[in-house]
């Protein structure tokens, strides 16, 4: 399997390490950011192990929607997950007057959390 692959896993592990440190202080919206970034990254690899690499945030989700959740190697909630995040990343960026309830962020984080272990079980099973 690619190297990078296993590079894009581990900086979504380092991602979700980082949201959850974040999330402990008084900015609920970078913890937001880091969880989308390690569901986003544990994207990226999945999509590696075909073939496909993207370009740009759009067309990793897309991507991802058509190889992964429409064919169900992985259950399509994480494809509603990651849109669901990216919506949020792109509020909190670009409106600073958006703020964020910790409760929203914490269940966004558990879903990157949920996101990043299947992303690493199934790369993990194509290895063996």
């Amino acid at each position: 399997m690619n190297p990078k692959v296993w590079s894009l896993l581990a900086r979504a592990h380092e991602d979700i390490q980082a949201a959850e440190d974040v999330l402990k202080t008084t900015l609920p919206e970078r913890a937001a950011s880091a969880a989308y970034y390690a569901m986003f990254h544990a994207a990226e690899a999945l999509l590696l192990t075909i073939g496909l690499e993207m370009n740009s945030h759009s067309a990793t989700h897309s991507n991802y929607g058509l190889h992964f959740a429409k064919t169900r190697k992985l259950d399509p909630k994480y494809h509603r997950y990651i849109l669901d995040a990216f919506d949020t990343r792109l509020s909190t960026d670009y409106d600073v007057t958006v703020k964020l309830r910790i409760p929203e962020v914490e269940e966004q984080f558990a879903h990157a959390k949920e996101f990043v272990a299947a992303a690493d079980a199934y790369l993990n099973a194509l290895e063996k």
